[in-house]
């Protein structure tokens, strides 16, 4: 086993355990709060695991610089998501 493939298990590893872990805690919290808390806590560092993951497969390639777009973009629109959600979360409780 090469010192590539190790990086690729431990970033693919990471990214699986992260998004384990918020999936989890999406079954076990019972307010909506708490779960969006997990479902916007998935769409930060685990997507950003996988495209370093793609990265260094691929190197800066087509396919590596989709993967870094797209975590970026989740990045940045899950958070809108997660407000619209809260505010509909919010009027409903009303």
């Amino acid at each position: 086993m090469s010192a590539h493939d190790v990086v690729l298990g431990v970033l693919v590893g990471a990214a699986v355990a992260g998004e384990l872990l918020c999936c989890i805690g999406l079954v076990v919290m019972r307010d909506v709060y708490d779960r969006l808390h997990y479902a916007m806590a998935a769409s930060a560092v685990p997507p950003f695991l996988v495209a370093a993951a793609v990265l260094v497969e691929e190197d800066w390639t087509q396919p590596g610089i989709n993967a870094l777009l797209i975590a970026v973009a989740l990045f940045f629109v899950c958070p809108v998501l997660a407000h619209a959600t809260a505010r509909v979360a919010r009027t409903r409780r009303r």
